[in-house]
């Protein structure tokens, strides 16, 4: 069995927060970059109301990936991305709908999105660790 010290525990609990959050940032950053393609996307996809839902999806792709990094509400920014990945992937990449190589191909999406849910929802178990941590008081 493999022991980690704590000092290295909590740079690992740091990288897993960037690495998971460089998913989502990225993905507001293009979308605000390429809202109208983003926005055809959606439409494909038929997500409703098109002009509420991206704008929201780009913030939460912004703000909450920044919340993940910078170590405040660390919990609820993980669980929200979480929701909206569950969401994403049952109604965008609906693989058992489709034949052919756009099934292997969408199903592979969703088992990668399968893995983030899985380390967002560590994460808001565990917390954001010891490093980086910006404490929110009232």
């Amino acid at each position: 069995m493999i022991t980690i010290d704590s000092s290295l525990a909590a740079w690992l609990m740091l990288a897993a927060r960037i690495c998971l959050s460089a998913v989502y940032l990225v993905s507001g950053v293009h979308k605000s970059i390429w809202y109208a393609e983003a926005a055809e996307e959606f439409r494909q996809a038929r997500i409703p109301l098109v002009n509420v839902a991206l704008p929201l999806t780009i913030a939460l792709h912004l703000i909450a990936p920044i919340c993940l990094i910078l170590g405040v509400f660390v919990s609820e920014a993980a669980v929200a991305l979480a929701l909206f990945t569950l969401i994403a992937t049952v109604l965008v990449h609906d693989f058992w709908n489709m034949e052919g190589a756009q099934r292997l191909d969408r199903s592979r999406v969703a088992l990668a999105n399968l893995g983030l849910i899985g380390g967002l929802l560590l994460l808001a178990a565990v917390g954001p660790g010891p490093l980086l941590q910006i404490t929110v008081t009232s």
